[in-house]
């Protein structure tokens, strides 16, 4: 890549480039850099490629750079490319929130919001989001329940809960999913746990997935697990290799299944993020190679007839604001065809 001359950035130009900077130009930025390319940021926004290809000249030409290194394959940004992005994710975020605080300054929105979720999910945006909404419709109760998966779409689907937090391997025309994240598990045992030395057997490195590691030979370990709280993802991939036909823990929650797989009674399967904690103490040992592990998305769903202007509407949106800029997949309003 050349190197470019930095423009002389004196307060009376930066002042120039904030009159001229159009907030459509960062908008279109986005759409190209979240779709790796400017062929399918059109096809994805419904814009013209050559309206989006002039859009990104105008661009560079403001901020003085190139952003992306263009190819037959897409576009790849450049290390400056990268800093800008981040800048107008935050921009996109912040547009998003502006009718948020409007609501908020109006004093409108007050009750109770009921969420359900997923015990122990770990995707940032819905810490973040429960933060900003609080910090904006402070007069808003939130309501929170913990449920396995199923009961958490079942809760949204009979008005129970306004949003869940849940994965979901069918989709349900009455209801509108945005996706937020997605979780892996891995299989652990304590960290002096008797498989420990049983699998020494499948040669040097093998729990560092130095050395192909057979899951089958863990089929007559015992198992604890979750129950309906587990995912399909999870239970195709215990069908597949026979894991679990020995039970020596049945529980309802992912805390419960972290403290018996902690006790010895039995290895488990966690979601990484959750057992991050306990992996660096020592205290878990990962079982199995990353090539295998389950991985399944995290959604956020409510309800395709949620009125606007309710706090249900208002929370969906919150989420979707601290989504904004990142990948198309995690960000990606979807319903069911």
């Amino acid at each position: 890549m050349k190197r470019e001359t930095a423009p002389e950035w004196t307060d009376q130009n930066l002042h120039a480039f904030v009159r001229k900077v159009d907030w459509n130009l960062c908008r279109d930025f986005l759409a190209i850099a979240q779709h790796g390319g400017v062929g399918a940021a059109a096809r994805a926004t419904g814009r013209r490629q050559p309206s989006l290809s002039a859009a990104l000249r105008r661009f560079e030409a403001h901020v003085g750079y190139t952003l992306c290194d263009r190819s037959s394959k897409g576009v790849v940004l450049t290390p400056m490319g990268v800093a800008v992005l981040a800048l107008c994710r935050d921009m996109a975020g912040s547009a998003m929130a502006i009718p948020l605080h409007a609501a908020a300054a109006a004093g409108r929105v007050e009750g109770t919001l009921r969420l359900c979720m997923i015990p122990d999910v770990a995707v940032p945006a819905v810490d973040e989001a429960i933060m900003q909404f609080n910090s904006a419709y402070p007069a808003v109760s939130l309501h929170i329940d913990i449920a396995p998966w199923r009961q958490t779409i079942e809760a949204v689907e009979r008005g129970d809960a306004d949003i869940g937090i849940t994965c979901d391997d069918i989709r349900r025309r009455s209801l509108r999913y945005v996706g937020i994240g997605q979780e892996t598990q891995q299989l652990y045992c304590a960290e002096r746990a008797p498989v420990l030395s049983r699998l020494a057997a499948c040669g040097p490195g093998a729990l560092e997935g130095q050395t192909r590691f057979e899951p089958g030979r863990l089929t007559g370990e015992s198992f604890i697990l979750t129950g309906s709280d587990e995912p399909r993802e999870l239970r195709d991939l215990r069908a597949r290799y026979g894991l679990g036909e020995t039970v020596s823990g049945q529980v309802d929650t992912l805390s419960e299944a972290r403290r018996l797989v902690l006790l010895g009674v039995g290895i488990g399967f966690l979601p990484v993020d959750f057992a991050r904690p306990d992996v660096a103490a020592g205290r878990l040992v990962p079982l199995l190679p990353d090539d295998l592990l389950p991985r399944y998305s995290i959604y956020m769903i409510t309800r395709t007839d949620t009125p606007e202007g309710t706090a249900a509407s208002l929370m969906t949106r919150t989420i979707v604001s601290r989504m904004a800029g990142r990948s198309p997949l995690e960000g990606e309003d979807m319903r069911p065809s």
